[in-house]
């Protein structure tokens, strides 16, 4: 592991990796600047999507702090739909 995130970024994106298993869907991957975390990964299946932002936005990201129309306008690279309801803010 690199140390450009904070722990609590660690900590979230751990989190999204459990519900992402729980919800039985492949990985994702976070990528800010030079470093990518992959989470939700099970099974050796390759993750099915890629979101890159910086790191503030990808912490707000998994702190539930973007709506759905937010997430989509993102830079994600795959479909993002189906990891939508697991990021959104209600």
């Amino acid at each position: 592991m690199t140390t450009g995130a904070s722990p609590e970024f660690e900590a979230l994106a751990a989190e999204l990796g459990r519900r992402i298993i729980a919800a039985e869907l492949r990985g994702l991957v976070l990528r800010f600047g030079d470093e990518t975390r992959i989470v939700g990964v099970a099974d050796r299946m390759p993750p099915a999507a890629t979101l890159e932002g910086t790191l503030d936005e990808l912490l707000a990201v998994l702190s539930g702090q973007r709506g759905a129309d937010e997430l989509r306008a993102l830079r994600w690279i795959g479909n993002p739909e189906p990891y939508i309801a697991l990021l959104a803010s209600s």
